[in-house]
This record gives C-alpha cells, sequence and structure tokens, in this order.
C-alpha cells in the first residue's frame, strides 16, 4: 500500500491526508526521502537555491510570552532586553549592505512601542536608503498585532506596509494549528484562524508568503498532517505561498528544555511527508540553524529544494542552545549543498535566479 502511495505522489499526484499520515508512520524512510527526492528531481534537477540574507530584530520584548519560545523577555527591566530605534537598524542595516546581502529579514517581539507608524517608518528608511534589498517583514502574528494595537483592520495594514516597501512575509508563528498543542505552548497567541485569515488577505493583496511548521514537542503526526492540509487548502483558493519550512523544536532554554526535541528520523520524516503531501508548493526550504548542518545536508535527498539563506546575525534560534554558526558565508553555504551531492544556484526573495548554479 504504502508503496503505491509515495510512487503516486513521486510522480506528482495528490496524496490524502489518512495517506500522507500512513507514509509518514510506516514507510521505510529511505523510501520516503526517495519519493520525496524524486520530486525535487523532476522539478528542479539537482539545483539547490538559498539567497544571501540578514537578521534585523527591532527589539526582544514580547507581551505574548510563548512557552516554547527562548528569545523574547516580558520587560525592558530584563537584563537581556533590546529595543531598537529605526535609525539604529538602518545604521545596522548598512554596515550588512556591505557583505552583499540581498534581503533583510525583519521580525521580533511585540510590544505597543512597535506599531504599525514605526514599521511603515523602518521600511521606508531602509527602501530610501537601500532599495535593491528586500524586506521580509514581519510574520502574520505581528501584522495582527499592531493592526490591533494601531486600531486598524489587518487589511490596512498590510496595505500601509507594503506602500512603505514590503515585499514578502516570513512564515513565522503558524506553530502547530491544533487548538490542543497551542494551549500548550503558545496559549497567548492569536488562533490558527488568524494566522490564515492574515496570509489570504495578504496573498489577495499580493504579497507573496511562506508557512512554518513547528515540530518535534506535543504534536502528534495526525496534527501535523492536519496542518499540513489547511496550508494546502489555502494554498488551492490563493496560490500566494512560496515555500513550506519545517521548523524542528529547539527545547534549550525555554519552558519545555525537558523534552529531547525531535529525533533525526523525525525530521527527516517530516521533510520528505511535507514535499510528498504539499504537491501545490512550489518549495520546501531548509533552515540549516535548527536542523542543524550534518541534517540539513542529509535532508537535501529527502526534499528539501531550498535553504533559508547565510542568515547574518540569526538571533532567535540561537537563544536556545542550538550550536550553529551565528551566520554562513556564502562559500560555507555552496560547500554545505554540494557535500549533499547538489548544485547550489543563489536566488532573489522572490526565487529569482542570480546566479547559474555552479557544478560540483
Amino acid at each position: 500500500m504504502t508503496d503505491e502511495i509515495l510512487a503516486r505522489a513521486a510522480d506528482g499526484g495528490r496524496i490524502t491526508p489518512q495517506e500522507a499520515l500512513l507514509i509518514y508512520e510506516t514507510a521505510r524512510l529511505e523510501d520516503l526521502g526517495a519519493a520525496a527526492d524524486e520530486v525535487v528531481r523532476r522539478r528542479y534537477g539537482d539545483e539547490i537555491t538559498y539567497n544571501v540574507n540578514a537578521h534585523l530584530n527591532p527589539t526582544n520584548i514580547c507581551v505574548v510570552g510563548c512557552g516554547f519560545c527562548a528569545f523574547a523577555v516580558w520587560t525592558d527591566q530584563d537584563e537581556r532586553a533590546y529595543a531598537y530605534s529605526v535609525d539604529q537598524l538602518v545604521e545596522r542595516a548598512g554596515q550588512l549592505v556591505g557583505h552583499g546581502i540581498t534581503e533583510l529579514h525583519i521580525v521580533g517581539g511585540m510590544t505597543k512601542e512597535y506599531d504599525l507608524p514605526y514599521y511603515e517608518e523602518l521600511f521606508t528608511e531602509l527602501k530610501a536608503a537601500y532599495p535593491h534589498v528586500a524586506l521580509t517583514a514581519l510574520t502574520a502574528v505581528e501584522i495582527d498585532f499592531i493592526a490591533r494595537i494601531s486600531k486598524v483592520s489587518n487589511r490596512e495594514a498590510i496595505e500601509r506596509t507594503r506602500a512603505a516597501g514590503h515585499d514578502t512575509m516570513p512564515g513565522g508563528g503558524a506553530e502547530v494549528f491544533s487548538r490542543r498543542v497551542r494551549e500548550i505552548i503558545a496559549d497567548r497567541k492569536v488562533p490558527a484562524e488568524t494566522w490564515l485569515d492574515v496570509h489570504r488577505e495578504a496573498h489577495a493583496q499580493g504579497l507573496r508568503t511562506n508557512a512554518t511548521l513547528l515540530f518535534g514537542h506535543f504534536e502528534t503526526p495526525e496534527e501535523q498532517v492536519d496542518h499540513m492540509q489547511r496550508l494546502r487548502d489555502l494554498q488551492d483558493d490563493t496560490g500566494g505561498f512560496q515555500a513550506f519550512i519545517p521548523l524542528p523544536f529547539l527545547p534549550g532554554n525555554t519552558d519545555f528544555a525537558y523534552l529531547p526535541g525531535p529525533s533525526r528520523e523525525e525530521k527527516l520524516r517530516t521533510i520528505a511527508t511535507a514535499r510528498l503531501f504539499l504537491d501545490n508548493f512550489a518549495h520546501v526550504k531548509g533552515h540549516w540553524v535548527m536542523l542543524g548542518e550534518e541534517i540539513t545536508t542529509e535532508a537535501l535527498r529527502y526534499g528539501l529544494d531550498d535553504l533559508s539563506g547565510t542568515l547574518t546575525e540569526e538571533r532567535i534560534a540561537h537563544a536556545t542552545t542550538v550550536q550553529t554558526p551565528l551566520g554562513l558565508s556564502q562559500d560555507r553555504m555552496t560547500e554545505l549543498i554540494r557535500s549533499g551531492g547538489k548544485v547550489p544556484a543563489e536566488r532573489d526573495t522572490l526565487y529569482n535566479r542570480l546566479s547559474s548554479p555552479v557544478s560540483n
């Protein structure tokens, strides 16, 4: 039974949630990976894309307080707290642009000082100074938060950030759509329906976005597949998602530090199943910071076709006990891809190629 499902999915056919659950739970890991790799090879050959990007996190002060997060602090009285002005962030962006980045990834804590006018000013100043740099900014949860504290609709918030220079939206904040799990790990965060509604509105306005799944904590395989099903349904309706990013949970320095985090096999099974089930997503992106470089290299044969960039100064995952570097050089990124038997190609934020693939 699993052989037929894998063959159909590898050939581009759509599989049901029940079939996705079956292959996740019972297919041989190597067979699951081979089928997912076939999907990638059929679409992209041996090419694996990446971009040269950097993170700007305006503040780590956050009133939401998710139990799985090691990055945020509650108050500016915390010795770890920081809060940057627009001028400080524009200055730092200038230093990063000097390293050849093509994208700034801008997410951070949620607090009333960081409202819609703040981000309008930030995006306007960044675009004026560095018009060639794409702004991938503000998760759906952040959009909803700044809209509420600024007393506007999510539609207006997106219209205004887009007018200021907002190019694409990252996929964070999705976590797991299961209400049961969200009550455990993020009981103060807006529900799944809000996350989906914000992305639907972004797509309606022509803003391309990503989607994530945080896995390897309290969720079941059934809840993973349900999460993917809701993403696939929205993508059927809008076509606005660029990439799906499976994020393994990192328990260090969180309220759930007693958990082991996902195993190697769980990571590879989730990635491969996602590639086979999300037939309408162009890309499955590997967040090497959270996967680890070794697993990332292996996962290039389990359904990944894109990596999350050089990620200079990534802070959120690194607030846990993760041992990956704070960023990768472009040479190290291409080396990572080649070591997985694939061919690296630099892209921009909208997946236009900036360089020809470089053969091994």
